[in-house]
């Protein structure tokens, strides 16, 4: 397993950073204005490690992580089943739906997709923050709400069967698709993702002597780990194609 998967697996604590590029001036009259820089909007998570890991059990996630480095991404995902609440899917479509659903389009930020089956008009399709991954691209989007091509608008909220448009549906994502090649493409969703992340600050660690690991004959006094640092995990959107 990945040494960025453990690490994810066992954290301690998850902050999420998902913030734009945003200018913020104040005139001299004290009137505020803002600009926003258009980015990729990279996943960032600061993962904080507990003291518990053991090293005679643990010395292949150091080498894994001692292996990429500072410089190497991995695939990373929150299914383990101790995080897979945190991206589960909210909607209502089955597994066998999900997996008919294609893309005709994703243009900007909204995203078009067809062969949508035929349900009541509040059946819901999406709700907001639910992840959607196009094809085997490791770049998840999140649902910012239904949009309506005739009139160009977006509105926060469900994603339902009656913002279905011509047999298809218009979302609203969270950040401009950056994927060249999306068209007829499936999509994965919820903690099914998978990330593409690398640590641009990777930790070194501390052994620290006294984690006693006994059997019923003999005890052996191991050692704990202690990270000099938290885990912050930066997306690597740079190899999207």
């Amino acid at each position: 397993m990945p040494g960025l998967q453990n690490i994810i697996n066992k954290a301690g604590s998850i902050e999420v950073n998902r913030r734009k590029v945003v200018g913020v001036q104040i005139t001299r009259n004290e009137i505020p204005r803002t600009s926003l820089t258009p980015t990729r909007q990279p996943w960032q998570f600061i993962i904080e490690m507990p003291n518990s890991l053991r090293w005679y059990n643990s010395r292949d996630i150091i080498e894994s992580l001692d292996y990429i480095d500072r410089y190497t991404p991995q695939q990373v995902t929150f299914a383990n089943t101790c995080l897979d609440w945190m991206f589960a899917y909210q909607g209502s479509f089955s597994g066998a739906e999900i997996s008919a659903l294609t893309v005709a389009s994703f243009s900007g930020t909204v995203l078009r997709l067809n062969n949508v089956p035929v349900k009541s008009g509040g059946f819901v399709c999406f709700k907001q923050n639910d992840l959607i991954q196009i094809g085997a691209n490791p770049y998840p989007f999140t649902v910012v709400g239904p949009y309506n091509p005739s009139t160009q608008a977006t509105t926060l909220g469900d994603v339902t069967y009656s913002t279905n448009t011509g047999g298809d549906l218009y979302i609203t994502m969270n950040r401009p698709n950056f994927i060249t090649s999306v068209t007829a493409s499936g999509i994965t969703v919820g903690s099914s993702c998978t990330f593409n992340l690398f640590c641009p600050n990777m930790p070194t660690y501390k052994l620290i002597p006294g984690g006693y690991v006994g059997n019923d004959t003999t005890t052996t006094n191991n050692a704990l780990i202690e990270f000099s640092d938290s885990f912050n995990l930066y997306e690597w959107v740079g190899g999207a194609a």
